[in-house]
């Protein structure tokens, strides 16, 4: 036996050394992963208290550092299109004060601001923030309209800036209305929250982000952008 290593013993250096750079390679992967993983911004989207359309929509920072709020975009889907609002800020309402909503000078209440890691916040209900699109495209006042509008979904994206990273982050979750009798509920369509995590991805809503500031500097923010 010692007389086979001993003959052999230069192809069993030359293994050894293999394997060894082998298991330090998998060890350092494991430790990229995990340290990758956990530098991965991720936010979750989620109805809160209830099912229906009294659901408030929760955001959650799920990620091991802040995330800055910049964008929330809410979009109505019906059967007269779809209109999409940056429901963010908006005007302070007394009887729906909020204790997780920041004032802003002028007396609105606005969600844009750092969450912390493990923190959430919410925007409101669906209904109210439904209404709020419905109000202001004027769906209700269309001629035609008010009868046979039938609502679809309601899709949820949040835009931010996670750390130090120049391209921005986000986050999507579709909830589908589902009416049955006189109820009507709001499910998630994915069992989980679409993160916007690659460059092509956060280049696109760095896009996103200069087109609602043209429409802003235009005096077109507060109304929905109809797709």
């Amino acid at each position: 036996m010692f007389d086979w290593i001993s003959a052999h013993k230069d192809i069993l250096q030359t293994l050894a050394s293999v394997g060894s750079f082998l298991i330090w390679l998998i060890y350092a992967q494991l430790l990229y992963f995990g340290f990758r993983r956990q530098r991965r911004p991720r936010l979750i989207i989620n109805r809160g208290k209830r099912k229906n359309l009294d659901a408030l929509c929760v955001i959650s920072n799920m990620s091991a550092e802040p995330i800055y709020l910049q964008h929330i975009m809410m979009t109505l889907e019906t059967s007269k299109g779809d209109w999409t609002l940056d429901v963010s800020d908006h005007e302070a309402d007394l009887e729906d004060d909020h204790s997780d909503q920041e004032r802003t000078p002028d007396g609105r209440c606005t969600h844009q601001g750092p969450l912390d890691s493990g923190g959430f916040v919410h925007i409101g209900s669906f209904n109210a923030l439904k209404q709020r699109i419905i109000d202001i495209a004027g769906l209700d006042d269309k001629e035609g309209t008010k009868d046979d509008l039938v609502l679809k979904a309601m899709c949820v994206r949040v835009i931010g800036t996670y750390c130090s990273e120049n391209l921005p982050i986000g986050a999507e979750r579709r909830f589908v209305f589902h009416q049955a009798d006189d109820s009507c509920t709001l499910v998630p369509e994915t069992w989980d929250t679409l993160q916007f995590s690659t460059r092509r991805q956060r280049r696109e809503l760095k896009r996103d982000i200069k087109r609602i500031h043209e429409r802003q500097a235009q005096g077109e923010g507060e109304e929905p952008e109809r797709e």
